[in-house]
This record gives structure tokens, C-alpha cells and sequence, in this order.
């Protein structure tokens, strides 16, 4: 077993969970009316907006990230050679703590769903009526500031930045916030009012957004070149559009996310089983393994060939704590763990 083969494997596992994630969005999405958001947004209800938009129990999901923590602990099996002192071994998945690991996933996953959602309905709530440069109408030479506008949104128009608006070709609404995180719904509040704003300096800022839809640069660029904003239409499609992609992003990396630690969690949790079955808790040990090539990040370059005890965790230069590559349990965040590509290899040392 190589760390490549480990990676391939959890790979392989990735695409599914990434698709029902954007398939809950959708189910959601769908599921809402644009007159019922509205309401809520003008009464300023939050929670009842975070009532409606949860994404909620992520069922699928969740049987996905489920299935690969079993995967991982066969592929563990079959890559180890277990002492033959220890009798016949089965992994069992319905062991308490196989199903307590399974358990608090499912309901951490859910939990930061939520919070997720929060905190794009404050982002959209918080930018109804928010400040954007205007050019001033100085001559070039005499202006010293851009002059500031409120860009006013009625609660038609922040229904639909949450929602997502209905796309011709497929009938079905798309470009919405709910299913980003916080700060990726700000990215795209942040690029609508810059098209929005009229400032030629705000629109060149735009164009510099790694995931926009380059197609729609003509239009950016036709906007700075006359000095006036980008119509309400153009911004909404090309807004909706970076939106998606921006969603796109977000689900690959929770799956990525989520499939490394599921799938280590099941290899750390045979190891459990065949401690409970007589193996000396002492007699295993871990190393960390990066990728070794430009793409790992330095924190876990500084890890790679780290060894430790397996109720040992491995620490961070960043300081956090991990038991395997993509463990969230002892509070790492996505600085170690999203993208992240490293293994732990574990090793049975023979008395």
C-alpha cells in the first residue's frame, strides 16, 4: 500500500459526495418560493429564513461519507498483516465507537451547514443597502475621491441573490448563495456591487476574480471603457454565473474535506478493534506522508515523515492537531485541512 494508492482510492469516492451535496442545494433551492423569502427578508426574520433555506438532514450526503469511512477500514485490512495470535478478524461498523466516530460527523457536517447558511443570509440581509464608488463627475485632473451611493436592494431583489434566478435554458434557478459559505457569498455580493457601482477602479477589480466567467469580460470591459456601470441584467447573469462556480468550488473541497478524514477515520478505527481484540495499544505507530511535490503546502512538508504513537496526534507548524491527514476531531481547521492530500501510514511493530 502506497500513499498514492490511498489517495487514488479516497479520490475515486470524491465525485458522489461533491454531487449530492449540489443536489441538496438544489432540492432546497427548488423547494422555496421567492414570495415566502421575501417576506422574511423584509421582516427581517432570520431565523425564519434559516428555517426555511437549511439544508437539512444531507442524508445522502452523509450515507456517502459514511460508506467511505467503511471502505477505508477494508482497505486497511487488506493492506496490513494482523498478527495471527489475534484470531480471525471482521471490522465491524456497528461497533460503539464506529458508530459514535459516524455519528458526530454526521452531526458536525450539519451543524456547519447551518452555519453556513447563517452566515449567507447575513451577507445578503447586510447588503441591502450598502455603500459602492461611484466615478465622480470632476474632470480626470480636478477628482481626489470617489464619490459614494447607496446601492439600495429591495427584498424582491435579496430573495433572488439567495435564491438564484431561474435560468432559461434549464428552468431551474441557479447563481443563489445558500450552499456558500460566509465569506464565499460575500465574494459574490462583493463582485455585484463592483459591476453595479460605476467605478472603473471596483470593475477592474472584478476582472482580476480567478473564478469568474471570462466570456462576460467584454461586457466588464465595455462598461469601464464608456464609464458607467454594467446593466442590472449583464450584472445578474455574470454575478449568478461566478456565484455557481464559486458553489462548484465549495462542494469539491467539503467533499475532498470530508472524504480524507472519513477514510482515515475508518484505517484509525481498525486498529481500535484489533487493539480491543489483544493487540498491544504500544505496537503501533503512524507517519505521516505528504504528496512531495510543489502542491503540498510547507506546514505538511515540515510533517512528511513524522512518526508517532497511533494515540499520539501529529502537530502542525500551524499548531494544530491531527490523528490522520484531514482529522477536524481535535479542532484543526481548513488551513491543514482542506485540499490536503497526505497519508498516514501505520506500521505494527513485531515484538
Amino acid at each position: 500500500m502506497t500513499p498514492a494508492q490511498i489517495i487514488q482510492a479516497i479520490e475515486g469516492m470524491e465525485p458522489a459526495m461533491q454531487q449530492a451535496y449540489l443536489d441538496q442545494v438544489k432540492t432546497v433551492v427548488g423547494a422555496a418560493t421567492v414570495a415566502e423569502v421575501e417576506r422574511l427578508i423584509a421582516e427581517d426574520d432570520e431565523d425564519g429564513l434559516v428555517a426555511l433555506l437549511s439544508l437539512g438532514a444531507l442524508s445522502v450526503f452523509l450515507e456517502l461519507a459514511r460508506s467511505v469511512f467503511i471502505a477505508g477500514a477494508k482497505f486497511e485490512i487488506k493492506a496490513i498483516s494482523i498478527p495471527r495470535d489475534l484470531g480471525r478478524f471482521e471490522f465491524d461498523a456497528r461497533k460503539p465507537a464506529a458508530e459514535q466516530w459516524v455519528s458526530a460527523k454526521a452531526q458536525e457536517i450539519r451543524a456547519n451547514a447551518t452555519i453556513d447558511v447563517r452566515a449567507a443570509i447575513r451577507e445578503v440581509m447586510g447588503s441591502r443597502s450598502r455603500v459602492v464608488g461611484r466615478p465622480s463627475t470632476q474632470p480626470v485632473a480636478a477628482q481626489v475621491e470617489v464619490s459614494a451611493t447607496p446601492m439600495v436592494r429591495t427584498p424582491r431583489q435579496a430573495a433572488l441573490d439567495l435564491l438564484g434566478r431561474v435560468s432559461a435554458q434549464t428552468g431551474s434557478r441557479s447563481g443563489g448563495v445558500i450552499g456558500l459559505p460566509g465569506n464565499y457569498a460575500q465574494y459574490v455580493l462583493n463582485a455585484r456591487a463592483q459591476l453595479l457601482g460605476g467605478n472603473p477602479d471596483e470593475m477592474r477589480k472584478y476582472l482580476q476574480r480567478k473564478r469568474r466567467d471570462r466570456r462576460f469580460d467584454g461586457i466588464v470591459n465595455r462598461a469601464i471603457k464608456a464609464g458607467a456601470p454594467v446593466a442590472q441584467a449583464d450584472v445578474d447573469k455574470i454575478a449568478g454565473r461566478y456565484a455557481d462556480r464559486l458553489m462548484k468550488t465549495h462542494a469539491e473541497m467539503l467533499a475532498k474535506a470530508e472524504a480524507l478524514e472519513s477514510f482515515g477515520a475508518g484505517r484509525d478505527q481498525v486498529y481500535e478493534q484489533l487493539i480491543a481484540q489483544g493487540l498491544d495499544r504500544d505496537s503501533v505507530e503512524k507517519e505521516w506522508r505528504d504528496r512531495r511535490d510543489n502542491k503540498v503546502r510547507h506546514a505538511h512538508m515540515v510533517l512528511g515523515g513524522q512518526v508517532v504513537q497511533k494515540d499520539q496526534p501529529f502537530q502542525s507548524p500551524t499548531g494544530a492537531l491531527l490523528r490522520y491527514p484531514g482529522d477536524s476531531s481535535l479542532g484543526a481547521g481548513w488551513e491543514d485541512r482542506a485540499g490536503c492530500r497526505c497519508t498516514a501510514i501505520y506500521r505494527i511493530r513485531r515484538k
